[in-house]
C-alpha cells in the first residue's frame, strides 16, 4: 500500500512562561507547507491571555500589544483549520503542543489529534551538532537567517526553513525511498 504525501502545519508559540499547565499563549502561528516542505500558506494572531504577558524581555509582546487581541477561544476554529489533515511540526514539538493541548482544553475542545514531527529532534540526526540544536543553531547550520527571534511568526518562518532543507537532506541520502510519507491524522 502506497501513503500519500502529507503536508505539514508548522507552529509555534510565544507563552506567559514555561508551563502549559499555568501559563498561557499570547501568540500564535502556523505556516503550512507541502510535502517537501516548502511554504504554501502562513497565519498568525496575538491572543489575549487574560493575565500579564509574561517575559516581554524575551518575546517583546508588552500588555498594551495584546489589547484588542483574541482569546484562545475565539481562534481555535481557525488553528482547527490550520492544522487539519496535516503532520503538526515544531522546533521542540513537546513544548509547543502541551501549550495548544492546554489551550484547547481550557476552550472545551479535545486537543489535536494527528501525527507530529519535532525539527529539534529530526536535526539531532541529520546535523553535526558542534554549535547545539537550538532553532538558531540549526538556522545558522543550514544558512537560513533568523530575523525577530522569538516572535511566533518569525519562528514558524525559520522553523518551516529548517523543516525543508532537512528534508531535502534526507532525499538526498536516499534518492530512491519516499521521504516522510505519512498518512492523515485521523480528527
Amino acid at each position: 500500500m502506497q501513503l500519500e504525501p502529507t503536508p505539514f502545519a508548522v507552529i509555534d508559540v510565544e507563552t506567559t512562561g514555561l508551563r502549559p499547565r499555568n501559563d498561557r499563549v499570547i501568540e500564535i502561528a502556523v505556516v503550512r507547507c507541502a510535502p517537501d516542505g516548502s511554504p504554501i500558506s502562513e497565519w498568525s494572531t496575538l491572543v489575549d491571555p487574560g493575565r500579564d504577558p509574561g517575559p516581554t524581555r524575551v518575546h517583546g509582546i508588552a500588555a498594551d500589544d495584546l489589547l484588542g487581541a483574541p482569546v484562545f477561544s475565539e481562534v481555535l476554529g481557525e488553528i482547527q483549520r490550520q492544522l487539519l489533515g496535516a503532520v503538526v511540526v515544531a522546533h521542540n514539538l513537546s513544548f509547543d503542543a502541551a501549550f495548544i493541548a492546554h489551550e484547547f482544553q481550557r476552550s472545551g475542545a479535545e486537543p489535536h489529534q494527528g501525527f507530529g514531527l519535532c525539527t529539534l529532534e529530526l536535526a539531532r540526526t541529520i546535523l553535526p551538532g558542534d554549535d547545539g540544536y537550538s532553532l538558531a543553531a540549526c538556522a545558522r547550520a543550514l544558512g537560513i537567517d533568523q530575523p525577530n527571534a522569538h516572535r511566533a511568526l518569525a519562528d514558524t518562518r525559520v522553523t518551516a526553513g529548517v523543516l525543508q532543507a532537512l528534508l531535502a537532506h534526507l532525499a538526498e541520502a536516499d534518492s530512491t525511498a519516499p521521504v516522510l510519507r505519512l498518512p492523515n491524522p485521523q480528527l
